[in-house]
């Protein structure tokens, strides 16, 4: 994309521009973007360069901005942290890749000191909450798309049905407790008297 473009972020076809990016780094790498076992079986530090190549190419600046900031993105606007967010989340679903904030860091510029301390705003923060919000949403895609790759595995998916909490099943702790209901307890006295030996006649 020429300079001249990159001047300004339409928040209407920042994703197509997002799309175009990686098809280009996808054709650089002799990689068939529409061939679904080889995009999903790129690296997760290739999808971080391209990540990284979306920045470079869409939102660095090429002149100083206020603030030191490194970024075109307007930190201010919500609607348009929303849209790259989920086109974040896409990206990790059609490449079946698990990535969290660092590497949402890398798309969009910005340190991830920073966006720390966006996460760690609460409510009646304004506009730092607001911001905090959007990337709670990229920690649940993360979840899922962790959850997800485990589910596509037998050991992985037995490790979900472990720790499942939002579906209950626990199975586990659940089966745990289920033990320990029928676990029968002596008191001294009749376990010695279930552990006694027989005598042995001579």
């Amino acid at each position: 994309m020429a300079n001249n473009k990159i001047k300004y972020i339409d928040i209407n076809t920042v994703c197509d521009d997002i799309d175009n990016v990686i098809d280009d780094v996808l054709t650089e790498l002799n990689i068939d973007a529409y061939d679904y076992k080889a995009i999903t079986s790129i690296k997760h530090s290739t999808v971080n360069y391209m990540l990284s190549t979306v920045y470079k190419r869409l939102f660095k600046p090429d002149h100083n901005l206020p603030n030191n900031q490194k970024s075109l993105v307007d930190y201010n606007d919500i609607e348009l942290l929303q849209v790259l967010a989920d086109k974040f989340i896409d990206i990790c679903q059609r490449f079946n890749k698990s990535l969290g904030l660092m590497s949402f860091s890398y798309m969009l510029g910005c340190s991830y000191s920073t966006i720390a301390c966006w996460l760690n705003a609460s409510d009646g923060d304004g506009l730092n909450y607001k911001r905090s919000l959007v990337l709670k949403s990229i920690q649940e895609g993360h979840k899922a798309q962790h959850i997800a790759l485990l589910n596509d595995t037998p050991v992985g998916a037995l490790a979900v049905a472990n720790n499942d909490h939002e579906t209950g099943l626990e199975w586990a702790k659940n089966n745990l407790q289920q033990l320990a209901g029928n676990t029968v307890y002596l008191i001294p006295s009749e376990r010695s008297e279930k552990l006694a030996l027989q005598k042995i006649d001579e």
